[in-house]
């Protein structure tokens, strides 16, 4: 299975993601190599997505300091990187808390691998969108799709699950938590708005 090419891989990922993931595990890519394809795939993202602001630029209305911040190239590949690396180890420990026996080395490698096929995934959506301006919307809508889908079956064939719908439970629970302790810090640090009683 490690004669595939990078096209094959991704096709047979997306309609046999269990032996997808034992080809991508049959590489036996060693620790260091795993965190360059995460890095890889982070970069060629960030790019991607710096030729689409170019060639399709926001409104000015819709401009701000802190959006020119956080699309900024280096911002951006740091916060795609670190939000990355907490999904692969997300990814493996939740897992392993409901009776998996997925390694955080594999979700790593599960999780470049989910980013590289979704960088292919937006340079289509920037072609379609520059050839039919009002497919946007749709490509979106397939892109969001084929994640959610990649990172529920992938997930399950790393873990041995059985049933994808406890799949997307976990996740939703472990997005909800997330949240909860994202929003708790920032407004520790004093990063969310005040609420004023009315």
């Amino acid at each position: 299975m490690t004669d595939l090419s990078l096209g094959n891989l991704a096709v047979l990922t997306v309609k046999e993601p269990e032996q997808g993931l034992r080809a991508l595990q049959g590489l036996n890519l060693p620790m260091g190599a795993r965190w360059m394809a995460m890095a890889l795939a982070v970069c060629l993202s960030t790019l991607v997505g710096g030729i689409a602001n170019m060639l399709i630029p926001l409104p000015p209305e819709a401009a701000s300091p802190l959006l020119s911040l956080l699309t900024a190239p280096g911002t951006l590949v740091v916060i795609q990187f670190v939000a990355l690396t907490v999904s692969a180890f997300l990814m493996a420990n939740v897992g392993r808390m409901f009776g998996g026996y997925g390694s955080f080395a594999d979700a790593l490698l599960v999780t470049a691998w989910i980013e590289t096929l979704l960088v292919g995934v937006q340079a289509v959506q920037l072609v379609m969108v520059l050839v039919l301006p009002g497919s946007g919307q749709l490509t979106s809508i397939v892109a969001f799709g084929l994640f959610l889908y990649l990172t529920v079956m992938l997930t399950k064939a790393l873990h041995g699950f059985s049933n994808p719908f406890m799949v997307i439970l976990g996740l939703i629970g472990t997005m909800f938590v997330l949240g909860f302790a994202l929003t708790f810090l920032a407004a520790a640090f004093g990063l969310l708005p005040e609420i004023i009683a009315q």
